[in-house]
């Protein structure tokens, strides 16, 4: 008994044993679940960033947010999830269409007719009314990436990921806000007036200035108070303000607009030197008035030309935003661009990921899709297209347009959706019929502030609904609402429309808002109701940036009559006169002139050439050494190189320096070159401007402009070619500089570029100037400036720093400094220009000769008529060391006795050489070997060139086929007839040469910009299609034409803008009164429709 009571105790015991560790098992797996139940909830539990109040009352169902109570959308659970439903984004065949529909006009004037489709069942008025007043009128916000994201479902929203947009220069992860200002709405009468004071510095993250304006290819302001001038305070300065108090705002300046039209941008970014123009001139001028960045409005590139000179403008631009912010250790500059919705416009001008790559962010120009220029009622900017639309006019919508974007290649982070803070008006023709697509007659009355037919702002559309008279209307397709008061019919964004905008925005992705435009939202609060500043924006910026806007929501279906929509059928198509629309049409064919080839024979060359250097410092030599512009003789030369201008700050000038005598040289291959920059400060201006006057002795002489030198050395050129930002303003301002101050050209002297770098960075250097002076040349209409660089004839520094076949293909010509190659650098005597070597010569020295020097840059691959050999007139001198020795070779303690005139040891001129000649003991030698002579008196020796070895050089030059000589210098000859043999004795022994036996050059080189008599361009009319409509000014500004191939379609054209139109369904075009006709009153189109697609 005891024993089985034990037995059973333990078992009781072991029982509860087992009870407690499961209770203890229980309880931990209870805490566990709770912990991680807490640790994966916590985030639904955090507030809302708008408020806490805002995130009271929110459920989750199916993992959507569903606001229970009264809601500010003013949309259901079934309304939430028709916004949520996904499209299909089907692309039709491109349209002819233009500003108006498709949205993003620039003006509050739409343009011309409305987009054509064979689906389209109503045909357009086809009238473009240019926007009153101001270039530009309207334009589209742009995208603002901010910190703090609205969440209104946090189940639903996980997915948004806004990621900052690349290299826009800040760490802001949000949604943008981007906010147009415009320049008139100062214009506007009374409480319409809007100046940057009336700006809230925190409602947008971008403020856009509309618009700048383009002088001449460069950036500039429009409105005379856009600027301070005077003392007065201008519109930008007061605008910039504003960054005072919120330093987070950027502010951008637009270019552009609907007003602004596209011929200015199309020849700015014709050519790289427009483009280079325009980009040099934007960035110190958006810098000097404080802008952030700029804003392209092109409205709208079309065709290949325009589509790729888009893309190279926005490369250049940012390249050169990115590179001056290197180069200035300032935040980069943003660059955005305001673009179109149309399906055509997009496809037929933007290369979308090439566009997208350089771009900051996108402006879409989401409005603007329907308006006075159709003859039939239609919403600004409808979120979705009616049921009732035709096929083709379903792509006219916000939703549709922006996710074509996406679809095309933009990143969706990058583009920021317009909204519109405007409506747009019409006038209906029958007020029993208002429902979308009923016919109108017109635009709707003009606003009492924005002062147009067919617009109006916000603040006027509220004064309408407050006026008692009006009826609002939902449109739960659209998501948009619109009102009717008589005749009068507005489709409009209220604050319910806006935030339906705001969470498809969020749902999609998009990166934010664009607001056109800050000045027509109710800015006062005082005219819509609630008190309420900025009603729109700031509920753009509540639901973007989570920034709680004071006073609730106007509801105006709970405010004004209400009329609710039921199903109807459309009215069948009707007749539209296009004369009614016209007082005068022109049916005018015009002409295009097309460039055509002329056929005249080539030229197979032409006289060589004789370019002469023109020192400076010569100026600064005393006695008879001192050389004047009007001591030289310009028949001697075909080409004058002043030498040297200065490089002042990375830019060109001709003042600088001293006037300090300083020449210097070492070894290798030297030209001996006193100044490196302009040497008279105070007279230089007036020896340029007795320079420029050579002409008028001999107008076919080119005056060229040397940068660099001996003196200058390596250095500066490395620095500016270090930043292409440095490197390209100097390229653009030098292209102005040689313009402004008469040169014909440039001619650059680096001594000398060495190793892989400088050798890359020369040949950019040369690239970019041919390829400006080339543009600089289509876009005036002017001779092109020449390019040309001074080189050195030693095979080694051509080796380290000369990409030989690159260089030629951009200079004109070289001049090879074929000269210097021995000194008193040297530790023995040696001729300063051998034409050969001596026999007995090592190696090394057999390549230090004019012959070997020339032919290496040929070998290399240069043509021999782009090398002009130079021929120097000086002498280098040396003091032997042994009296005994004085051939080549011969031991030297140093350079000779200097000149009384060029006052350097080892140097002489020609002039100063004469007086060594002319000395008592003096021994004249001829070197057979080296072909030059050479001279010495006791331990002075000096080796130069006369007129014998000159004549010789040009006579194997002329064997050589190269393509002339050049001169170092003018000043350094006889130029006053000292030695007995006349002025010039050398020059003019070289020309005599050179012209005897009448040489010809001949050109075989066939670069990339060689040009021959056979390219030449004439301006004969080319031969016309007579079918093919081509749009002229001249026919009037509003023209149509036939379209001979399809009676049912014709041709109207905007200027030189040309949109192919339908007419209505079962109607022809009629030329004789430009109206769409029944077919039996149009010859040749009688049975159009009967016998398929007529032809006229």
């Amino acid at each position: 008994m005891v024993a089985a009571f034990k037995g059973c105790q333990h078992l009781r015991i072991g029982r509860l044993t087992a009870l407690v560790a499961v209770f203890l098992l229980v309880l931990a797996l209870i805490t566990a679940t709770v912990d991680a139940e807490s640790k994966v909830r916590r985030p639904l539990r955090r507030r809302d960033p708008l408020s806490a109040a805002a995130s009271v009352g929110n459920s989750v169902v199916r993992n959507r947010l569903i606001r229970p109570t009264k809601k500010p959308f003013g949309l259901t659970t079934t309304e939430i999830s028709s916004i949520d439903k996904e499209e299909t984004v089907v692309v039709t065949e491109p349209t002819p269409f233009i500003r108006r529909p498709i949205g993003g006009l620039r003006t509050t004037t739409p343009p011309a007719a409305a987009a054509t489709s064979a689906l389209v069942t109503t045909t357009p008025k086809s009238v473009f009314q240019r926007p009153s007043r101001r270039p530009g009128m309207r334009k589209p916000g742009t995208t603002g990436l901010s910190s703090s994201i609205h969440n209104d479902n946090k189940n639903n929203n996980k997915n948004v990921n806004i990621r900052p947009v690349a290299g826009s220069g800040n760490a802001d992860k949000g949604y943008k806000i981007v906010c147009y200002f415009t320049n008139w709405a100062q214009y506007r009468p009374k409480t319409g007036k809007y100046l940057p004071e009336d700006i809230d510095p925190h409602l947008c993250t971008h403020i856009i200035y509309a618009f700048g304006w383009m002088k001449k290819g460069k950036l500039s302001s429009l409105e005379a108070n856009d600027e301070s001038v005077d003392g007065k305070i201008g519109l930008y300065e007061r605008m910039m303000a504003l960054k005072n108090i919120n330093p987070d705002l950027k502010v951008l300046l637009a270019i552009g607009g609907w007003t602004f039209g596209t011929a200015k941008f199309k020849e700015m970014s014709a050519t790289r030197y427009a483009r280079q123009t325009f980009v040099f001139s934007a960035i110190p001028f958006l810098r000097q008035h404080g802008f952030d960045g700029l804003d392209l409005d092109w409205e709208y590139p079309k065709g290949s030309d325009d589509k790729r000179n888009f893309v190279s403008l926005l490369k250049e631009l940012r390249e050169a935003f990115e590179a001056e912010s290197q180069e200035m250790k300032s935040p980069r500059l943003l660059l955005t661009a305001a673009v179109p919705v149309g399906p055509d416009n997009i496809n037929g001008g933007y290369d979308v990921p090439a566009v997208a790559s350089y771009l900051d962010f996108i402006n879409v120009m989401a409005y603007d899709f329907h308006g006075k220029w159709e003859n039939t009622v239609g919403h600004n900017a409808p979120l979705f297209s009616p049921s009732s639309d035709s096929e083709w006019r379903k792509q006219l919508s916000v939703d549709h347009a922006s996710n074509l974007w996406v679809r095309l290649g933009a990143p969706r982070e990058k583009l920021i959706i317009g909204m519109p803070t405007y409506g747009r008006s019409f006038q209906l023709t029958d007020t029993a019929r208002f429902r979308v697509n009923e016919p109108a007659s017109g635009g709707g009355v003009a606003g009492v502030y924005t002062r147009e037919a067919g617009f109006l702002a916000y603040y006027e559309i509220c004064e309408m609904l407050r006026s008692g008279k009006a009826s609002y209307v939902w449109d739960e397709e659209m998501k948009v609402p619109y009102l009717i008061m008589g005749d009068q019919w507005v489709g409009f964004d209220d604050e319910r429309a806006i935030r339906n905008k705001m969470s498809w925005i969020k749902k999609n992705n998009f990166g934010g808002a664009m607001v056109w435009t800050l000045d027509m939202d109710d800015f006062t609060g005082t005219v819509c109701g609630n008190n309420v500043k900025y009603p729109l924006i700031g509920a753009m910026r509540e639901e973007l940036r989570g920034v709680p806007r004071p006073g609730k929501d106007v509801e105006w279906d709970q405010e004004v009559p209400t009329i609710s929509l039921s199903a109807t059928t459309l009215p069948p198509p009707i007749q539209i006169s296009l004369s009614d629309i016209l007082n005068k049409v022109s049916t005018k064919k015009p002409q295009l002139l097309l460039p055509t080839v002329n056929n005249a024979a080539p030229v197979n060359g032409s006289n060589a050439k004789t370019i002469c250097y023109y020192t400076s410092w010569s100026a600064n030599r005393p006695g008879l050494g001192r050389f004047t512009p009007e001591d030289v003789n310009v028949e001697l030369c075909t080409h004058l190189v002043y030498a040297f201008g200065a490089l002042k700050d990375y830019r060109l000038s001709l003042v600088g320096g001293d006037g300090a005598v300083k020449q210097s040289v070492d070894s290798g291959n030297r030209k001996p070159r006193q100044r490196a920059s302009v040497a008279v400060e105070g007279d230089e201006l007036d020896v340029h401007a007795r320079i420029q006057t050579l002409r008028e002795k001999n107008p076919d002489l080119k005056i060229i402009l040397a940068i660099g030198g001996w003196a200058v050395g390596s250095g500066p050129f490395k620095e500016l070619t270090s930043n292409i930002f440095r490197m390209n303003q100097f390229v653009y301002d030098s292209t102005e500089f040689l313009r402004a101050n008469n040169f014909d050209g440039l001619d650059i002297d680096w001594e000398y570029p060495r190793g892989a770098d400088d050798r890359a960075s020369f040949l950019n250097l040369i690239k970019e100037l041919r390829l400006a002076f080339e543009g600089e040349s289509v876009t005036n209409k002017v001779p092109r400036l020449l390019l040309t660089a001074a080189v050195p004839a030693s095979p080694e520094a051509i080796a380290a720093g000369y990409d030989v076949p690159e260089v030629v293909k951009y200079v004109d010509f070289l001049n090879v400094m074929t000269y210097d190659f021995h000194g008193h650098w040297e530790g023995q005597v040696g001729h300063n220009s051998p034409l050969f070597p001596l026999e007995t010569a090592a190696s090394h020295q057999r390549k230090l000769t004019v012959d070997y020097g020339a032919r290496e840059w040929v070998k290399l691959g240069a043509p021999a008529e782009k090398i002009m050999i130079g021929m120097p007139t000086f002498g280098r001198t040396f003091t032997l060391a042994d009296l005994s020795k004085f051939d080549i070779g011969s031991p030297a303690s140093g350079g000779g006795i200097a000149g009384p005139y060029t006052s350097e040891a080892g140097f002489l001129a020609y002039y100063e050489v004469c007086d060594f000649l002319q000395e008592d003991n003096t021994t004249l030698v001829w070197d057979n070997e080296q072909q030059v002579p050479f001279a010495y008196r006791d331990d002075q020796w000096v080796g130069f060139d006369d007129e014998r070895s000159l004549r010789t050089k040009v006579s194997w030059l002329k064997e050589q086929g190269f393509g002339g000589v050049m001169i170092y210098s003018l000043d350094m000859d006889d130029f006053r007839g000292h030695c007995g043999s006349g002025r010039y004795p050398l020059l003019k022994a070289v020309r005599q040469e050179l012209t005897a036996e009448n040489y010809q050059v001949q050109f075989v080189y066939d670069g990339p910009y060689e040009r021959s008599a056979s390219s030449l361009i004439t301006g004969k009319p080319a031969p016309k299609d007579p079918n093919v409509v081509t749009c002229d000014e001249e026919d009037g500004h509003i023209s149509y034409h036939p379209d001979k191939a399809n009676c049912a379609m014709y041709y109207m054209c905007e200027g030189e803008r040309k949109h192919h139109m339908p007419c209505p369904v079962q109607l022809v075009f009629n030329p004789s009164q430009n109206v769409c006709d029944w077919p039996e009153n149009v010859p040749g189109c009688e049975t159009h429709f009967t016998a398929g697609t007529g032809r006229r």
